[in-house]
């Protein structure tokens, strides 16, 4: 009970301080993060179903852990990074939704989560007041309103055949409901094809907002599907995973824009997380703090066309150099775990993976090659310390030091691609498009439904 009273305490102190236009003090960042690492280190779990058995089913566990802790870290790192009273407040919102979100282990839970994180996201999105924001947001809330109900639907057609919508007790499951349930998860959870709205969304939200979309928010649905892993057909989800993690890493690599490059990146990661639900939590920790961290130090570079940057204050470079190795996944940083992704995989899949790491290689090589300027000095947040020994923390936590010259071999490949394609680029993406974005998202529809229905 305490868990879900803190939790309330910072909605309502979110809710308090948007009233006040006040900014929610930094140190509330903090008091969670040593509230999240006490859960770890004392191993704290729960169990709790709230009336009866058809009620609100909540359970930390492991899985919860991760999840937690990575929105603790990313948190953290926002709030010493600075924003508006009014994203203040909606932060502290979210924070506190985020974790009963990371806790959900009933359907209609989820459900009311992802929806209430949908809602506050939104108001965050159109914050800057820009029009394209207003038109990224207003696509984010109809298209994936349609994907809610779609879910809800399937929902119900669960709680029909079963009497209750905890997803322990759930033991009949119809081709139809698993396939809806699938589908509404996948068009908020990032991955491409089903998620063309996420590059826009992410690319023009404000810095802050962008970090923590990318970081944490789009991890509430990926934990949703980890959750009805044994409702869904998970080897569609792999498939589309591994679809998502290479065409994600080609838009990627064909992108100059610095922004749109990281939104890009984030499908491709998110194919990456969803694998293998084995290392799924670990790895969407590893990619949170990485793709946070590129993101926050987007205000500290000379603009959003990477091409155009001639020289970077070396203390910007210095840190965008270990954020871009950290999600490269160097020996000694958070990317490394992929070591452990590619250990889940048979043969054939690991081949794909591998391809869509050299392809983030090959991408990110552009920063790491660009000038740093030293006589430019530049105090940078203390956010990047916070960023930086978390990203060491988890790569030494979960390395496995034999399998390194594996990675430095994709890094060099990827190297060597950069320096012989890097020329190619593009400045549209007609995927974008609303219309494109609505008929994509019912094709995928239809490909989910096929394959789970095995027809």
């Amino acid at each position: 009970m305490i868990f879900l009273y803190y939790n309330f305490f910072l909605i309502s102190l979110g809710i308090v301080c948007l009233s006040l236009k006040k900014k929610v003090p930094k140190w509330i960042t903090f008091v969670n993060l040593s509230f999240v690492l006490g859960i770890i280190l004392f191993n704290y779990r729960f169990d709790i179903t709230f009336t009866g058995e058809f009620g609100v089913h909540l359970l930390l566990d492991q899985t919860s852990r991760y999840f937690l802790l990575l929105s603790a870290l990313v948190f953290t790192a926002v709030f010493m990074k600075g924003m508006s009273s009014t994203l203040s407040g909606l932060s502290s919102i979210l924070l506190g939704i985020l974790n009963l979100a990371f806790v959900s282990y009933d359907l209609f839970n989820i459900y009311v989560v992802v929806e209430a994180v949908s809602l506050v996201t939104f108001l965050m999105i159109v914050e800057g007041k820009r029009k394209i924001q207003y038109w990224s947001a207003f696509k984010y809330l109809v298209i994936g309103t349609v994907g809610m109900n779609l879910f809800l639907i399937g929902v119900a057609i669960l709680y029909s055949e079963n009497g209750t919508l905890s997803i322990s007790d759930i033991s009949r499951v119809s081709p139809l409901a698993s396939s809806l349930i699938l589908v509404g998860l996948l068009l908020r959870s990032g991955v491409f094809l089903f998620s063309m709205w996420l590059p826009q969304v992410h690319a023009e939200s404000e810095t802050v907002v962008s970090a923590l979309l990318s970081g944490v928010v789009v991890k509430s649905t990926v934990y949703g599907l980890l959750r009805v892993q044994n409702i869904v057909n998970w080897q569609v989800v792999k498939d589309l995973a591994l679809f998502s993690a290479i065409f994600g890493a080609v838009l990627v690599f064909l992108s100059k824009d610095y922004k749109r490059m990281l939104a890009y990146s984030t499908l491709s990661q998110v194919g990456i997380i969803l694998v293998s639900p084995i290392t799924a939590p670990v790895y969407a920790l590893a990619h949170g703090i990485s793709k946070a961290w590129l993101f926050l130090l987007k205000d500290d570079l000379p603009g959003r066309d990477v091409t155009k940057w001639k020289k970077i204050s070396f203390q910007v470079w210095f840190f965008l150099a270990i954020a871009t190795l950290s999600i490269m996944g160097l020996p000694g940083f958070a990317g490394f775990v992929k070591i452990l992704v590619l250990d889940q995989l048979q043969s054939w899949e690991k081949f794909v993976l591998e391809l869509a790491f050299i392809g983030t290689a090959a991408s990110f090589w552009r920063l790491l090659l660009k000038t740093p300027d030293f006589s430019k000095q530049k105090f940078l947040g203390f956010y990047n310390l916070v960023l930086l020994v978390s990203s060491v923390l988890v790569g030494i936590s979960y390395a496995e030091w034999n399998e390194s010259f594996e990675t430095i071999l994709s890094m060099g490949i990827g190297f060597l691609i950069h320096l012989g394609f890097n020329r190619y680029k593009i400045d549209k993406y007609p995927l974008e498009d609303f219309e494109a974005m609505m008929g994509s998202y019912f094709l995928g529809v239809v490909i989910v439904c096929l394959l789970s229905l095995q027809l």
